[in-house]
Parts: structure tokens; C-alpha cells; sequence
């Protein structure tokens, strides 16, 4: 199987469950004596990823109607950014509300969004709208910063009772697919095993990992696969599994097939495929067939090479 290129469009529910993963909504304050009340306020939409998928933050900037940049930094990674209120307000918030986040992101968003409409109407420039944001942001994930808290001590968090992050029946696959790009992983696993020929086997697993809090989207992930199982990694984090090999080869593999990563994950996805279809061949029971899934299990995920991609 050839690593597909990145299609001129994506699916915007692709974009969607990437966001979910990978996507941050913020809302920032800034000392300035020049404005009445001795801050400035703004907002920012990010996505921050390794520069080996800055094709796929290009294709996902196309989707979002071209708005924002691209960034790219020292470190390898770079991000891409929309900053601008009035590209917030009139690009950003139609699409996400079209096209809507289903984990608990979506907390996050809905208050950004809150926030963009106050200062669309200017009213962060009076007190009450001012206060009102603060309010928001503490309820936020990240809060008040700590600077915050102690210039506004008696500032409560909004209500987040009023939000009813209601999940559909089912999900989108392209969804399923653009989240997978942002939390999922394939992984070969090998290990010793005194009742084999060879010593040792070898088993694919795929996993999607997310915190607690999105249980229920968890699962709902494991409904629309038809497959797998929902384990617990740690106290705050649940994963979905799929470890059988029927399921594997049967129902994941054909999935990504029809509903493609765009990423560079989709090489991590490619080599998992080779791997699958070595052990269905019983090809992994011979030293040749097992020197290969070795050789595609090194380099895969961290191991991987990026300075050969292409090739």
C-alpha cells in the first residue's frame, strides 16, 4: 500500500475530531497602562504540532477558509494560529458551530466563543464585559493565570452546568479518523514466547487514548468501530483497545482505508498494515518474516526517521 497524498480538501469532520485532540481555544489578558482598565484582551485559536505534519496544519488552514498562519519554530514543531477577532468571529465560529467539537473541548470552545462575541460587541472595553470575561476564563481549563488571580482575588468561575455537550447516536467517521490523526496510536508488540518456533510473537494493537471526562465518547467510539475495549491506563485516563487480530485485519484496517489519515501518522498506519498482513501469511513464523515486522516495529512512531520520509 503507497502512503496517500494529502487531498486538495479534507473533510471538515476530519478537522473537527483532529481539534478535539489537538486543537486549544484561549482566551489571554495583557498589562497595558494605556487601556482604562489596565488590560488588554485576546484571543487565539491553536493548533501546535511536530513540522512533519506542517502539510497537514496547511490543508486544515484551507478548510478553516485560508484565515490565520502558519508558524514555524526553532524546535521542530510549528503551529498554526488564528488570532484575528473579526477571522474569529465571522470563520471560526460558523464552521465549529456547523461542525461541532464532541469532547469536552467543547467547553473550552463554547466559552471562547462567548468571549468573542462580547469583544465583537466591544463590551470587554466597559467593567461589566470586562469581569464578565475574567469569570469565563477562570472557568476555562487553564484558568487564571497566577498573575490573574492575584490582581482579581473575589473573581468566581461561570456556571458550567448550562452545557450540555450531547454526543450523537453515532460518529462521523471522518471524525473517528481526524481524532485517531490527534490521540490514536498502532503499535506492534512483540514479546517472548516459549511455545513458538521462533521464540517469540508478535501482537498489533490500536489505541486511542483520552482523560476520564470523555468516557462516554470513548465508548461511543467503540460502538460506531463495532470492536475493541475500554481499559484504564491510569486514574485519569481511559484508552480504547482493538488487540484482536480478526478485528485488526477485518474491520480497522479496511476503516482507514475508507476514511484516511493525512498525517504523518498515516506512515505509522501503513507499516501497521505490512505488519498484519505478514502475520496473516504466517509470514512472521519464519527468521525472514520476523526480521521484517522487527525492522517495521523500530521504525515506527519514535523510532521513525524523518529525514527519509519521502523515500
Amino acid at each position: 500500500m503507497e502512503q496517500k497524498e494529502i487531498p486538495l480538501t479534507i473533510n471538515p469532520y476530519f478537522v473537527t475530531g483532529f481539534v478535539d485532540g489537538e486543537g486549544c481555544f484561549s482566551v489571554f489578558f495583557r498589562r497595558d497602562k494605556r487601556m482604562k482598565l489596565g488590560w488588554v484582551i485576546s484571543l487565539n485559536f491553536q493548533i501546535h504540532l511536530h513540522s512533519k505534519d506542517k502539510e497537514l496544519l496547511s490543508k486544515i488552514r484551507e478548510v478553516l477558509g485560508r484565515v490565520g498562519g502558519i508558524y514555524e519554530s526553532k524546535n521542530n514543531s510549528c503551529s498554526y494560529i488564528v488570532s484575528s477577532l473579526p477571522q474569529i468571529v465571522n470563520t471560526l465560529i460558523p464552521f465549529f458551530d456547523k461542525y461541532p467539537l464532541l469532547s469536552k473541548k467543547s467547553e473550552d470552545y463554547e466559552f471562547f466563543k462567548k468571549v468573542a462575541l462580547i469583544m465583537n460587541k466591544k463590551e470587554h472595553l466597559k467593567d461589566k464585559g470586562f469581569y464578565e470575561i475574567l469569570s469565563i476564563k477562570a472557568a476555562m481549563r487553564n484558568g487564571l493565570t497566577e498573575v490573574l488571580a492575584e490582581s482579581f482575588p473575589n473573581i468566581k468561575p461561570v456556571s458550567t452546568s448550562n452545557f450540555e455537550n450531547l454526543l450523537p447516536k453515532s460518529l462521523n467517521p471522518h471524525w473517528i479518523a481526524g481524532f485517531t490523526e490527534a490521540e490514536g496510536s498502532f503499535m506492534i508488540h512483540t514479546q517472548k514466547h516459549l511455545g513458538s518456533k521462533l521464540g517469540q510473537t508478535v501482537k498489533l494493537k490500536f489505541k486511542i487514548s483520552q482523560h476520564e471526562k470523555d468516557k462516554e465518547l470513548l465508548n461511543l467510539i467503540l460502538y460506531s468501530l463495532g470492536c475493541g475495549t475500554l481499559v484504564t491506563s491510569n486514574i485519569n485516563c481511559k484508552v480504547v483497545v482493538v488487540s484482536k487480530f480478526e478485528d485488526i485485519f477485518n474491520i480497522i484496517i479496511p476503516f482507514f482505508q475508507k476514511y484516511p489519515l493525512y498525517g504523518d501518522k498515516n506512515l505509522n498506519y501503513l507499516d501497521f498494515v505490512k505488519a498484519a498482513f505478514l502475520i496473516k501469511d504466517k509470514a512472521h513464523l519464519t527468521q525472514e518474516g520476523w526480521d521484517k515486522v522487527l525492522t517495521l516495529k523500530s521504525g515506527m512512531n519514535y523510532g521513525r526517521n524523518y529525514e527519509l520520509k519521502g523515500e
